[in-house]
C-alpha cells in the first residue's frame, strides 16, 4: 500500500473505529496520509531490516480498542500506519489517538487515563518518579523541526544561523531586512517587513527540541530563556499544537514559526535552511534528518532517552533541529488490561518494523536498524500482571 504524496493529502477519511483527534478546531488541520487500496508497497526509501526480527502478522487475531494521546508531530505517520495495520493485519484493533500535544499526552499518561502517551521528548527523572511505577520511553519515529515562514512574493530560500533564530525569538530581530538576516543571506534581498513570531502555546516536545537547540547554540538564549516543554516566550503569538503554529504562519505575512516538517509541506509553506555545527546551511529533508539520527544512535543509552539536536561537525550534512517521538508505556500493566495491552504491543511491534517503511512517504525519517533492535528489547520487557506480553 502506498500512502498518497503530501500534495494530494487533504482530509483523512479514517476507518470509523479510528478516533484520531484534531489539534484544534480553529487551527489548520494536521497533515494526514490517506491509505489507498491494494497490496502493500514499501517506500522507495525503505530501510533494510534484514538484521532484525520480522514482525510478520503477530497481532492478526487481536480485538481491542487502544487509547493514546499526546504529540501532534507524530500524528501524520501514526494515523496512517494505524489505519494500514487495521486494514492489513488486525481488523479488530482500533487505535484511538488524540493529538493534543506532548504536554497533554504526558499528563494523561500520568493520570493513567490512556494506554499510552506520545511525547516529542522523553520523560525526565522527576516525571518518571512522579508516576510512581516503572515507565518505558520507546522511540518510534524521527523528524525535522522546520523553520517555516510567510514572505509574500518572495521566491528564494532563507538561511538562518542559530544566533539569528535566537535573536528573532528573543525579540531583538524584528524585521526581515535586519542586518543579521542579511549576513546569513548574502546576495538575497529580503523584504522590509515586520517579523511576527509564532510559537506553541501548549506544553510541547517540539518546543523542547527547538529550545534545546537554541540553548546548545546561543549563549543569549541559554541565559535568558533556556529549554523546556513550555518556556516564558519574550515575544510572539502562541498557537495550540503544530497545526496552530502553522495556521498563524499561513495567515500572517511576515510570520515565522517552528513546526514538524509535514505541517509546513502540506500547507505549501517554505522552510528555511539552518546552520549546523559544521557551518553548513542545511535544509530539513529526509536525508539530512537521517544524518542527524545517525549521529545520535551510536550513543543512545539503554533507557532510550536521547536527543538528535545539534549533531557534531563530523556530520556536515545533518539538519541541526532533528527530533524524535517516544511512546510512553508502563513497564507492567494490570491483568484487567491484558486484552488492550497485547493489542497495543503487537501494533507497536509492527510499527517499528513494517510501519517504518511508510515513514518517508509522510516526510519522516525511519529508525536505524541498530535502534530498532534496542526498541525490540524494550517492548519485550513489557508485562501484564507480571507476565511478558511478547514471547
Amino acid at each position: 500500500m502506498t500512502i498518497h504524496s503530501r500534495a494530494r493529502w487533504g482530509a483523512l477519511a479514517l476507518v470509523a473505529a479510528l478516533g484520531f483527534g484534531a489539534c484544534s478546531a480553529s487551527a489548520t488541520q494536521a497533515p494526514a496520509a490517506t491509505a489507498g487500496a491494494g497490496g502493500a508497497q514499501a517506500s522507495s526509501a525503505a530501510v533494510d531490516y534484514s538484521s532484525v526480527t520480522p514482525s510478520t502478522t503477530i497481532g492478526k487475531n487481536d480485538k481491542a480498542q487502544v487509547t493514546g494521546a499526546g504529540s501532534t508531530a507524530i500524528y501524520p505517520w501514526l494515523s496512517a500506519v494505524a489505519q494500514i495495520y487495521q486494514q492489513q493485519v488486525a481488523p479488530g484493533v482500533a487505535v484511538n489517538y488524540q493529538a493534543i500535544g506532548s504536554g497533554g499526552g504526558i499528563a494523561q499518561f500520568q493520570a493513567k487515563t490512556v494506554d499510552f502517551g506520545a511525547s516529542d521528548i522523553y520523560l525526565n527523572d522527576q516525571q518518571m518518579q512522579q508516576i510512581g511505577v516503572p515507565v518505558l520511553n520507546i522511540p518510534m519515529i524521527h523528524w525535522a523541526a522546520a523553520m517555516t515562514y510567510n514572505l509574500p512574493n518572495f521566491t528564494g530560500e532563507v538561511r538562518f544561523s542559530p544566533d539569528t533564530i535566537a535573536g528573532i525569538y528573543l525579540g531583538k530581530i524584528t524585521n526581515w531586512d535586519d542586518p543579521a538576516l542579511a549576513a546569513d543571506n548574502p546576495g538575497v534581498k529580503l523584504p522590509n517587513l515586520a517579523i511576527t513570531v509564532a510559537h506553541r502555546s501548549d506544553g510541547s516536545g517540539t518546543t523542547m527540541n527547538f529550545t534545546s537547540f537554541l540553548t546548545d547554540t546561543s549563549a543569549a538564549w541559554k541565559s535568558q530563556v533556556g529549554a523546556g516543554l513550555s518556556v516564558n516566550w519574550p515575544v510572539g503569538a502562541g498557537g495550540k499544537g503544530s497545526a496552530g503554529v502553522t495556521a498563524i504562519v499561513k495567515q500572517t505575512p511576515g510570520a515565522i514559526g517552528y513546526v514538524e516538517l509535514s505541517y509546513a509541506l502540506q500547507n505549501n509553506l517554505p522552510v528555511g535552511l539552518v546552520k549546523n555545527a559544521a557551518g553548513n546551511f542545511v535544509k530539513p529533508t529526509l536525508a539530512s534528518t537521517t544524518d542527524a539520527v545517525a549521529a545520535a544512535v551510536p550513543n543512545a543509552p539503554a533507557d532510550l532517552r536521547f536527543l538528535i539536536v545539534n549533531p557534531p561537525a563530523s556530520y556536515p550534512n545533518a539538519y541541526p533541529i532533528g527530533a524524535s517521538t517516544w511512546v510512553l508505556l508502563y513497564k507492567d500493566y494490570p491483568a484487567s488490561k491484558a486484552t488492550e495491552v497485547k493489542a497495543m504491543i503487537d501494533f507497536l511491534w509492527w510499527a517499528i518494523h513494517n510501519g517504518q517503511n511508510y515513514a518517508a512517504q509522510v516526510d519522516y525519517s525511519a529508525m536505524a536498524p541498530a535502534l530498532v533492535a534496542k526498541v525490540e528489547t524494550a517492548l519485550k520487557s513489557v508485562t501484564v500482571g507480571g507476565q511478558p506480553v511478547l514471547p
